[in-house]
């Protein structure tokens, strides 16, 4: 690579020398007397020639600096960009990763709601290698950041599993470990565009990131809401409760909640949602009917943006995110236990909210999922801190 930019260099150094470095050619002869002139006429071709081909020297070796200059700082940066630029524009119906501890199959929208989108199986290969972190069994409610629902505050149908129909394709990225799923805007009943990378990471990590932009904001009516909903359906679990940092009051301090989902709002429906300190509940039309995920625990409340749940053979699930509340957006928690009792196995979603939406804004946040043997909560924590820490010096 480096011979050849410099072959380059070497025969396209065809510049006057007229001036280069201060150096000047002689326009006539010198005043050698002892020298006949014809003698002195040939010295002024030889020492001109001597100039050009000195001055070509030093235009070539300043053209090789400049070059391998170039190279050395943009060759970092054409390393990376395949990660983008070659990405296979195919849309697969699925992508098996393995990658330190974790094997995953992400899958695109084209069997759903049958199959669903996202992470459709993951394991963790090294600590628990034949259990599967999420549903084996129940085709249809089964996957880990499975794109689920865009939720208004205003009756639509909607309301119920849009992001499942449709369009949704999935492209591998060059790098081996990431995929994106992305939906047109056009393809959305809300007309909504998004993309949602998966990348995975040593040695159990699965970081995401969505982003979406919203083109017309009448389509979220008077309230101006956007409820973004993920799922995460579980294999079986040791306890079927979330684990967070939050208040249990007003007056109290931070500590450990355990949260799981009780019976205590009218809308209630075998599962409820938590928000931060600082949100206001999401209010609805009275004509609304899908109301399960709108409303909220008025407390405990969430205090930093990661919970953890406890499954079986003794792994944690842990889940956490760049942000938590502010006045453009927040996260919130949303525990579900539909096939409790018969079975173990419930549903540890969240919900990324646009408080009000701004027609074609970006939206959108990171997050990482750790799937791994439980040491202790501080220890999920301590995750939680690590990863915001490593996010944060980028």
């Amino acid at each position: 690579m480096i011979s050849s930019w410099t072959g380059l260099a070497t025969t396209t150094s065809g510049f006057s020398t007229g001036r280069i470095s201060g150096i000047q050619p002689l326009t006539r002869p010198p005043s050698a007397w002892w020298l006949p002139f014809g003698l002195r006429v040939q010295a002024v071709r030889v020492l001109n020639q001597g100039l050009e081909d000195f001055a070509g020297l030093m235009m070539r070796t300043f053209a090789y600096r400049v070059v391998s200059l170039a190279i050395s700082v943009l060759l970092p940066f054409l390393l990376r960009a395949p990660e983008v630029a070659s990405q296979d524009v195919r849309s697969l119906p699925f992508v098996d990763i393995e990658y330190g501890d974790l094997s995953v199959r992400i899958r695109d929208n084209s069997q759903s709601p049958q199959i669903l989108s996202g992470l459709n199986a993951m394991f963790n290969t090294r600590q628990a290698s034949g259990f599967d972190a999420y549903d084996p069994d129940t085709q249809g409610a089964s996957g880990g950041l499975n794109f689920e629902h865009i939720i208004s505050g205003h009756a639509t149908p909607n309301n119920r599993f849009t992001p499942r129909h449709g369009p949704y394709s999935l492209q591998r990225m060059s790098n081996g470990r990431s995929v994106s799923l992305t939906r047109k805007a056009e393809d959305s009943p809300w007309k909504v565009a998004s993309t949602l990378k998966y990348t995975i990471a040593e040695p159990h990590y699965v970081d995401f990131d969505f982003q979406c932009r919203p083109q017309d904001s009448r389509a979220f009516g008077d309230r101006q809401y956007a409820i973004f909903f993920f799922a995460n359906y579980m294999n079986d679990v040791e306890d079927a409760s979330l684990h967070f940092r939050g208040y249990e009051g007003p007056d109290a301090a931070e500590s450990w909640i355990i949260a799981d989902a009780p019976k205590q709002h009218p809308d209630w429906n075998r599962g409820g949602n938590y928000r931060a300190r600082d949100a206001d509940n999401l209010q609805y039309d009275d004509d609304v009917e899908f109301r399960l995920n709108t409303w909220s625990y008025e407390w405990p409340r969430i205090a930093e943006p990661f919970y953890f749940g406890r499954a079986r053979h003794g792994m944690t699930l842990i889940l956490m995110f760049d942000r938590l509340c502010s006045q453009r957006d927040q996260i919130r928690f949303s525990p579900y236990k539909f096939k409790l009792p018969k079975h173990p196995r419930p549903a540890w979603d969240f919900q990324y909210v646009i408080n009000r939406v701004e027609p074609n804004n970006e939206y959108g946040f990171r997050g990482r999922l750790v799937w791994k043997k439980f040491v202790s909560a501080d220890d999920c924590r301590n995750e939680y801190l690590n990863w915001k820490a490593l996010i944060s010096s980028r």
